[in-house]
């Protein structure tokens, strides 16, 4: 009778340590890799002065991106555009999933049609489960008279990686003063700092990699080029490229595992596409770093 409780102890034991394993598993699944492009499209124009938007797809989609970041995205803004929904039309041409973030929000040139809306937007292959648009110090250029102001169009995703979640933000940095890029940085740390999940920040930084706002993105951030990528990383202006502005930073949980630029023409920009490896943090996604 003894032995026989023994064993019964014993398996009983065995069920437990495996149940309490399984459900450890459970919360750290395994980690994802994803590809994310960012892509200034310059509203859909090329260097040459051609609006294309099939152009800027087929960029898009020979790259591979899983998660795109688009800057300078007009939404029905004039006849530069022809009036469309830019981020809405490019998602129809890729099957992606489609969030816009506008910038400026203005009235309709007349009564019964929809609002001109310039900004960002964020294209995913996978679920977007949250989505909001922050606000950072910006000098508007529709009302430049009235100096610095916040105005939303840094916005934020999460999105799910079969189960692995990461937050994507998408940024346009002022290209006029470097004193409010380096506020706009802080800012960006200070809102991505609440963010929960592994961290991605991609965009248009207007600032050379040695600028004081990229050095202090990377106090806290890892530059995925910096990491992974080979040659000088030049993206602007097209099709000779003589500056690196545009950028993709992740958080210490994401390993940079390529990082290239797209050089294929369709914008006045050339993309950046980096592969990352997205691991697990029980802890929160940034770090904490004091401002200089």
């Amino acid at each position: 009778m003894i032995r026989f409780l023994r064993g019964w102890l014993l398996v009983a034991l065995a069920g437990m340590l495996w149940t309490f394993g399984a459900e450890a598993g459970a919360a750290k699944p395994e980690g994802r890799v994803v590809k994310v492009l960012t892509y200034n499209i310059a509203h859909g124009a090329g260097h040459d002065g051609r609006l294309d938007l099939d152009r800027i797809a087929a960029v898009i989609r020979r790259s591979g991106a899983d998660v795109v970041a688009l800057q300078e995205v007009d939404k029905h803004w004039d006849s530069r555009s022809d009036f469309v929904d830019q981020a809405a039309v490019l998602g129809k041409k890729l099957n992606m999933r489609v969030r816009f973030a506008p910038i400026y929000s203005l009235d309709p040139p007349e009564p019964g049609k929809p609002r001109r809306e310039y900004g960002l937007a964020i294209l995913s292959r996978y679920p977007i489960t949250h989505f909001k648009n922050h606000e950072l110090s910006r000098i508007s250029s529709v009302e430049p008279e009235k100096g610095v102001q916040k105005l939303p169009g840094f916005p934020e995703a999460v999105i799910n990686l079969h189960g692995r979640k990461i937050h994507l933000f998408n940024t346009h940095l002022s290209w006029l003063d470097p004193e409010l890029r380096r506020l706009e940085a802080e800012e960006m740390l200070e809102i991505m700092g609440s963010a929960r999940h592994p961290v991605v920040l991609a965009g248009d930084m207007n600032a050379l990699p040695d600028a004081p706002e990229m050095e202090r993105l990377r106090d806290v951030l890892t530059d995925t080029f910096e990491a992974a990528g080979k040659g000088d990383g030049h993206t602007f202006p097209v099709p000779d490229p003589v500056r690196r502005i545009d950028y993709i930073f992740a958080s210490p949980e994401i390993r940079p595992l390529d990082s290239r630029v797209i050089e294929e023409e369709g914008s006045d920009h050339y993309g950046v596409l980096s592969t990352l490896w997205v691991g697990f943090s029980g802890e929160g996604a940034l770090p904490r770093s004091e401002p200089m």
